[in-house]
């Protein structure tokens, strides 16, 4: 049970953090992995990789693909070629035509820390809704609101959540106090080896 790197998402050139994987059908339906043996990995990352989306035109589009094994890492050209093949396609930008489902963007502060998967709670979550790649529902979802809904009807929750090191749960998760909210746009979480750029219309 460990917190993992979340996905990264593009939005008026500036980057968030993804809570999904969009890639995860079709490493499954090709018995894709990029845990290979003789590379390190972290249990911070199980899927080994990070790639970066963007929604172009209602479209959404994988721009970018790293590896990440311990650290981030530029995708080698075997391996890149490799990947290509099987999606396939003949480069980046890549129409993501396989996904369906939602991609979740957390927004503004962080509530509770869960070190668990993608199960923190923020302030709010762009919700996306797509259907093989294509953009059918787009909205804002107060997150914090539903918080305090649920605390309100299950009143004893709120004591697993106050961290405590004698609370059963305190090592999982607990209220955060902090004052992080959304990722900065800055080289550090910026893609490795991805340029920066005004705009990706020109590229698709």
């Amino acid at each position: 049970m460990t917190a993992q790197v979340p996905e990264r998402m593009l939005i008026d050139n500036r980057i968030h953090a993804l809570t999904a994987d969009p890639l995860y059908r079709i490493f499954a339906s090709r018995r894709m992995t990029f845990n290979l043996p003789g590379h390190g990995w972290s249990t911070a990352n199980y899927r080994c990789y990070i790639g970066t989306w963007e929604v172009i035109d209602g479209q959404l589009y994988l721009v970018h693909l790293n590896t990440d094994w311990g650290q981030e890492g530029e995708l080698p050209d075997d391996l890149r070629g490799k990947f290509l093949r099987a999606i396939p396609a003949a480069g980046f930008p890549i129409f993501a035509y396989w996904f369906s489902g939602r991609l979740r963007i957390p927004m503004g502060r962080r509530l509770i820390y869960s070190h668990r998967g993608w199960s923190s709670w923020y302030e709010r979550e762009r919700v996306m809704t797509f259907r093989k790649g294509i953009l059918v529902r787009d909205r804002e979802v107060d997150t914090r609101r539903i918080l305090a809904w649920w605390l309100k009807r299950n009143p004893e929750t709120a004591e697993l959540l106050d961290g405590r090191a004698n609370a059963p749960f305190a090592p999982l998760f607990w209220y955060d106090t902090s004052e992080q909210g959304e990722e900065e746009d800055d080289d550090d979480w910026w893609p490795l080896g991805y340029p920066r750029r005004t705009s990706l219309r020109s590229a698709v």
